[in-house]
């Protein structure tokens, strides 16, 4: 059976899927697949297309970096009209395709995991696999002794756990780090979300015909933003994520200024949702990251500073041509809902109700969905604290000090550094928003953390191999090999 199976997979049809799965067209025809369904309302066809894709990456694919535009973008193929709240999947047809469906992949990942023997390794300990059990732990517990803990909050929790740990763990023990062009991998593939989500807005603003051209929104328009995966503020978020790391493509490519086409499209998305903490975290980033590479860039550095100049001038004529409507838009989004009663109401309501459950908190489903949607304390920390309690809240901060400490725990690389940036983004947009307890982002989150462990531990591997090569054999240890790395103990974090 081996036999056969060998056959199957390094035949010439199995290295055309493998190389077609790495590549950028890959990565493509899964954005084009959710535009697809979801302009259209065909979430069915949508799963069947991307099961079309997903099977042979699981079949001929050692590398399970091939698996992260799927993580990322299957939950794009639904829209408004098709989420399961509409009814849509209660056909009989539908549930039946969709349970078929489920199989095929269930078999085909089964088959990577055998056949490739990862089920060996999936799931040995990394760097931060302690942490992320606490964090997880204390928040399926969160509310205990409290009335509001109820099963649906633990379910709610064990999702958040789910979609955290178990992309970083697959991918730091089953996933072939290849530095830049892993990297470069993810990039594109947050470039197609922010290009999917922009369609998805534009339907929107299409459907109801809301103003391209303003600064301001009413309440009542910005509810019409909603895509069936997310509504305006954490459809948002995940741009947020995006914004970063497509400046990594600027920073490596000699012409790569011509990526700044992609933050303009990511910033037109974000502007588009009005989205409060995702437009105060995106302007003043975007603005940072820019300027620091006018000097921190390689090459192609002149036609940056051609491109950043045009763009400086155009937005400080803009600036100043539009100062009032700006001056009206940002005084309404910093005011509106974060300084006046949203935000610091959320809070206080939080804390006066978490001072009688101080140690586990009230639970996650302490407040109730508002139109269906998961409802959170806008903020990650006092998320933790409310909902977790003292307990959660430790846990969270010791996570935060891991990650921190496995960044620096090797050289820094451009790939890290922009990695990083993009959790920042994210952690940023969540002090204001609740992307760190929403399982679609966390599953974003888990496929970061894996890319910073996996570069700290190819940074390790190249720094113990020079040492080699200047005869400093005394304190190096070559056990591991760049095929069989093995996962960053906390020892070696250290």
């Amino acid at each position: 059976m081996k036999e056969k199976f060998d056959k199957m997979v390094n035949s010439k049809f199995g290295s055309v899927a493998d190389k077609l799965c790495n590549s950028v067209w890959y990565i493509v025809a899964y954005g084009m697949v959710c535009i697809l369904a979801h302009t259209f309302d065909m979430p069915v066809v949508g799963a069947v297309l991307l099961t079309v894709l997903l099977v042979p990456a699981l079949l001929f694919c050692k590398n399970s970096f091939v698996l992260v535009p799927f993580l990322t973008m299957c939950m794009f193929v639904m829209s408004e009209e098709t989420k399961p709240q509409s009814g849509y999947f209660g056909k009989p047809l539908y549930i039946a395709v969709l349970c078929i469906l489920l199989v095929i992949i269930l078999v085909a990942f089964v088959f990577n995991l055998v056949y490739y023997k990862k089920w060996r390794s999936m799931f040995k300990r990394g760097y931060l696999t302690i942490s992320l059990a606490l964090v997880s732990g204390f928040l399926v517990v969160g509310g205990l002794g409290a009335p509001s803990m109820s099963w649906t909050g633990v379910g709610m929790a064990l999702a958040i756990s789910v979609t955290m740990f178990l992309p970083y763990t697959l991918l730091i023990n089953c996933g072939e780090y290849e530095g830049r062009k892993s990297i470069e991998y993810f990039a594109w593939t947050m470039i197609t979300v922010s290009v999917v989500i922009l369609a998805a807005v534009l339907k929107q603003y299409v459907m109801y015909d809301l103003k391209f051209t303003s600064f301001s929104i009413s309440y009542a328009d910005k509810n019409k933003i909603t895509f069936g995966y997310a509504i305006s503020n954490t459809a948002a978020a995940f741009v947020v994520i995006a914004l970063p790391i497509t400046f990594y493509m600027v920073y490596v490519y000699k012409h790569g200024y011509l990526f700044l086409i992609a933050i303009v499209i990511e910033l037109m998305a974000i502007f588009w949702t009005y989205s409060r903490a995702s437009l105060v975290v995106a302007v003043p980033g975007t603005a940072i990251v820019a300027i620091a590479l006018c000097f921190k860039k390689k090459t192609g550095r002149l036609g940056y500073w051609i491109s950043f100049g045009i763009a400086a001038v155009i937005a400080i004529i803009g600036i100043i041509l539009l100062r009032n409507q700006i001056g009206g838009m940002m005084t309404k989004l910093l005011s509106g809902n974060i300084a006046s009663g949203g935000r610091f109401s959320l809070w206080k309501r939080g804390f006066d109700a978490w001072k009688s459950y101080p140690i586990f908190g009230l639970g996650i489903w302490y407040l109730p969905p508002i139109n269906n949607w998961y409802y959170s304390f806008h903020c990650t920390p006092l998320t933790y604290l409310y909902c977790a309690g003292i307990v959660g809240l430790a846990a969270y901060l010791y996570h935060r000090y891991r990650t921190v400490r496995l960044t620096f725990a090797a050289k820094l690389t451009a790939e890290r550094v922009f990695v990083a940036l993009c959790i920042l983004a994210m952690l940023c947009n969540a002090l204001l928003d609740i992307a760190m307890t929403m399982p679609p982002h966390l599953l974003y989150y888990g496929i970061m953390l894996a890319l910073i462990e996996c570069d700290v531990k190819k940074t390790k591997l190249e720094q113990q191999t020079v040492a080699v090569g200047d005869g400093d054999v005394g304190e190096v240890n070559l056990k591991s090999t760049v095929s069989e790395q093995k996962p960053v103990t906390e020892t070696e974090g250290e």
